[in-house]
């Protein structure tokens, strides 16, 4: 167990770096509001869209205007050239939010950093400058000798590789050491640093959904996502007439995929249930009043509110959609568009918790057949049932 301890019985003073995106911050919103509760002081550097979603639960805020990557939306097809400018992009995000932070906190330095792991260079940089402990946070799969996320998301990528003497690759290096030794730290530490060595993390994700999880030792807390299930306030309820509910949405970040609603319209039009649709912005306000009468349509809609009376959960296999569909048991039908995305699926199918459909195969047909598959198949519900029993158990433990 992780723990903040205070040995003058002072509350200590947490700062968050959270990666900006719904995805990562929501899972260590219930851990911040317990240290709160505790009488610790918690305050997030995040970006403005994400002020918001994190000030109501006694946290202060600290905006910052460098948005990390994950506020844009990825490319549907990576080139070497977007490859060479993410790499630039990000060098740039490293120093700039590093920058930005250490001026808001060099005067009022917190007692402990937990950072996202995305936003390690920060978060490593800063405690080891000014003396603090760090904690590394993970909404995503851990990774050891054993299993390697990036190895795995490398293996599954359906992009170019860089090589090492890429003009983007050896400019990040470079940059990279500039940076380290700007802030004190030599080549000797700089391995170190940069590999979390002797570091803890909190793995939102239960052990038995880790790849390899017994291969962990205690420097990982595998506590799962830490989500409110309690259904109070949740402030949406199935229509009456007890037609068993199909929840769609592909998240925050991937969505803009406007076929894909075609199909799923194609896909449940004339069958029994009723659809909850979650379409971001890839569809136009005229478009949204175009579906079946038995869809109802939204922007956006809290994931828990849904899924708690859900028959099947169709989803881009987002770590955070994964979790959120464990607490409530429900069965999956994936849809993966992104690197880290097929490693979840992966994982999914391999313990037999849903199906996977590749984006480029993706008909209205397939869709229902998946969908009818799934929702009837029994082994996949008592394997969701054995997940949501793990969960509740890693939030317990």
């Amino acid at each position: 167990m992780i723990t903040v301890h205070s040995e003058t019985g002072q509350g200590k003073h947490v700062l968050v770096l959270p990666y900006p995106s719904h995805g990562h911050v929501t899972p260590t919103l219930a851990v911040a509001r317990e240290l709160v509760r505790r009488g610790h002081r918690v305050t997030y550097a995040v970006t403005p869209e994400m002020a918001e979603r994190v000030s109501g639960i006694g946290a202060s805020v600290v905006s910052y205007g460098s948005p990390l990557m994950s506020s844009t939306k990825p490319p549907k097809s990576w080139t070497q050239d977007a490859l060479g400018r993410a790499f630039v992009q990000y060098m740039s995000e490293i120093i700039g939010t590093t920058s930005v932070i250490e001026r808001e906190f060099d005067a009022d330095r917190p007692d402990l950093i937990a950072y996202d792991s995305t936003v390690w260079a920060p978060g490593r940089v800063l405690g080891r400058k000014w003396g603090l402990p760090t904690l590394q946070l993970l909404p995503v799969f851990a990774s050891n000798d054993a299993f390697s996320l990036m190895k795995a998301q490398a293996e599954g990528a359906d992009h170019p590789e860089l090589s090492e003497d890429h003009p983007a690759v050896r400019g990040f290096r470079d940059e990279m050491v500039e940076f380290l030794a700007g802030h004190g730290i030599g080549h000797d530490d700089a391995a170190a640093l940069t590999a979390g060595e002797n570091e803890r993390s909190l793995v939102f994700v239960p052990r038995p959904f880790q790849p390899h999880g017994d291969s962990f030792g205690d420097d990982h807390a595998f506590v799962g996502p830490c989500l409110d299930t309690d259904p109070a306030g949740a402030g949406w309820h199935p229509p009456d007439g007890g037609r068993p509910v199909i929840f769609v949405s592909l998240g925050t970040v991937v969505n803009d995929e406007p076929s894909f609603f075609r199909a799923c319209a194609e896909a449940f039009a004339d069958l029994p249930y009723h659809v909850v649709l979650a379409v971001g912005d890839a569809l136009s306000d005229e478009e949204l009043t175009t579906f079946p009468p038995n869809f109802e349509v939204h922007r956006w809609i809290p994931y828990p509110a849904v899924l708690r009376h859900a028959m099947v959960f169709v989803s881009q296999a987002g770590m955070g959609s994964i979790m959120q569909a464990g607490c409530y048991a429900t069965p999956l039908v994936v849809i993966p568009f992104q690197p880290e995305q097929r490693v979840n699926a992966s994982r999914l199918v391999e313990l037999g918790l849903g199906r996977r459909i590749d984006p480029a195969a993706v008909t209205g047909r397939l869709l229902r057949e998946a969908v009818l598959a799934v929702a009837n198949d029994a082994d996949i519900r008592a394997g969701m049932a054995r997940m949501s029993a793990s969960l509740a158990t890693a939030r317990t433990a």
